[in-house]
């Protein structure tokens, strides 16, 4: 069977559009799911996910994290400072409100900056990577994206 030249020029134009999109996809990931919330689910999400919620708040979704707890908000976008995520996972291990608590995978180095970058860049969604501006140990951090 013959194929006429018009549908073989198309095929190839679509498989090189998704091709396309496959690697724009490993090299701009979405901020949130692709940066922030593996993050959380390595760390966080045990003790605060779908199906365990210690003081209320729940770590397993943007609009999870935004709802914040029982204490209230946990991430103030674009203030570090005013987010007690940020508060508890850079106090000191010893200290009894320090997350994750003693026992449990703690955040490396990278991962904090990265989760304070994220907050002061006002908790972006899932935009590109490259859409949000980022400092050079941010990218470091994250791998270079």
């Amino acid at each position: 069977m013959k194929f006429p030249s018009a549908l073989i020029i198309r095929i190839i134009g679509i498989t090189i559009a998704l091709m396309a999109l496959e690697c724009r996809a490993d090299n701009d990931p979405p901020v949130y799911t692709g940066i922030v919330k593996p993050i959380l689910a390595d760390t966080c999400v045990s003790c605060h996910g779908e199906k365990k919620q210690k003081k209320r708040l729940r770590l397993d979704s943007l609009a999870a994290i935004m709802k914040g707890g029982k204490d209230g908000a946990v991430v103030v976008p674009g203030n570090v400072d005013k987010s007690d995520l940020i508060d508890r996972i850079t106090l000191d291990l010893k200290d009894d409100d320090h997350m994750p608590p003693q026992g449990k995978p703690q955040l490396t180095d990278k991962q904090i900056k990265i989760l304070s970058w994220w907050v002061q860049a006002g908790a972006p969604g899932d935009v590109p990577l490259s859409s949000v501006k980022m400092p050079d140990d941010v990218k470091a951090a994250i791998g270079g994206h």
